[in-house]
């Protein structure tokens, strides 16, 4: 009899409605809507399989982004959101790799050691835990320095590049001197520029302390996006002329209201 009753006992238990032993989220709505994430984020095929799809994102390197096309339509894209088309070679996020010459280079690394050589430091913040918080991904602009380039022409397609997509035509002059051998606007603005970019040597995996040794194919420049842009949005082309520029700060005339 003792047997028989847990018998009947097993069987009353484990064919309970099923409602019954799933969690309670009445009242909490975080259970909610991560279940609901779960299933809209999870289809099933016609046999039952579970399905998911995942991004592969391509290999980013320098020597493919004429042959790869899926490399092309995302760096097309990524220069298209920026208006530039010619004057970068890559849009490489700040948690991404890319390879040029056979060296693969984290923007971790390149970023990393140009704190060091600024004497700043590197923060990431952390949890109490100890798990470490992702920062806020960025972008970075690279352009591969090629013979006969120098570091003040690299800037000045950009800024060319920018004002065309916003349809101001820029002189191919614009950046010599004025009246008197007074810099010009751009030119100020180039010369600003330089303090804003990075020249890392690819061959000696460091920061180069130079930007007037370019070698070819050996030293790329890169951009912070956020900061360049932030830049030329504030500036009115009208009145690019009254920028000033004491070498170290850069002074813009207030856009009018």
């Amino acid at each position: 009899m003792v047997l028989l009753g847990i018998i009947l006992f097993a069987v009353v238990y484990y064919n309970r409605p099923i409602q019954n032993k799933l969690p309670n989220t009445a009242g909490n709505t975080n259970i909610a809507q991560n279940q609901t994430t779960n299933i809209k984020d999870i289809s099933l095929n016609e046999k039952g399989v579970v399905k998911k799809k995942i991004i592969v994102m391509p290999d980013i390197n320098y020597k493919n982004l004429n042959k790869d096309t899926t490399l092309k339509e995302l760096m097309g894209s990524r220069k298209e959101d920026l208006g530039i088309k010619q004057s970068l070679d890559m849009i490489v996020k700040s948690n991404e790799s890319f390879t040029i010459g056979g060296n693969k280079i984290s923007m971790r690394d390149i970023l990393e050691k140009a704190f060091i050589k600024e004497g700043s430091v590197f923060e990431e913040k952390i949890e109490a835990s100890g798990a470490v918080l992702p920062q806020k991904i960025k972008e970075y602009g690279i352009y591969v320095v090629q013979p006969g380039d120098n570091i003040w022409n690299i800037h000045f397609n950009i800024l060319k590049e920018f004002y065309e997509h916003k349809g101001i035509n820029v002189s191919s002059k614009a950046d010599e001197p004025v009246d008197h051998g007074m810099s010009s606007g751009v030119g100020k603005i180039l010369k600003f520029s330089e303090t804003m970019v990075i020249i890392y040597n690819l061959v000696e995996k460091k920061v180069a302390l130079s930007i007037d040794l370019l070698e070819p194919l050996s030293k790329i420049v890169v951009y912070n996006m956020d900061e360049v842009f932030s830049l030329l949005y504030e500036v009115n082309y009208d009145n690019i002329d009254r920028i000033q520029f004491d070498g170290k700060t850069i002074w813009i005339p207030a856009k009018k209201q």
